[in-house]
């Protein structure tokens, strides 16, 4: 899967088409602790919604993973 379909499959504030905050910690190089961080919060927090918010976020973190892999 490819970064703009992992960001398609998230909430309405993603799919705006612009630079969103999700995209400048992909290329600051720190989305990988956040998306790591997020699925703990969600986790724990455990609300109705929330599993659907940990799969999109380890779906993120694979995707960076992966293009991470690709670059070396």
């Amino acid at each position: 899967m490819k970064w703009y379909q992992i960001k398609r499959k998230g909430s309405k504030h993603y799919k705006t088409g612009g630079v969103e905050v999700i995209d400048l910690l992909k290329v600051g190089g720190i989305l990988q602790d956040f998306a790591r961080g997020s699925i703990i919060k969600y986790a724990y927090r455990n609300r109705p919604g929330d599993i659907d918010k940990i799969m999109h976020y380890a779906e993120m973190l694979k995707v960076v993973i992966n293009e991470t892999k690709t670059k070396k």
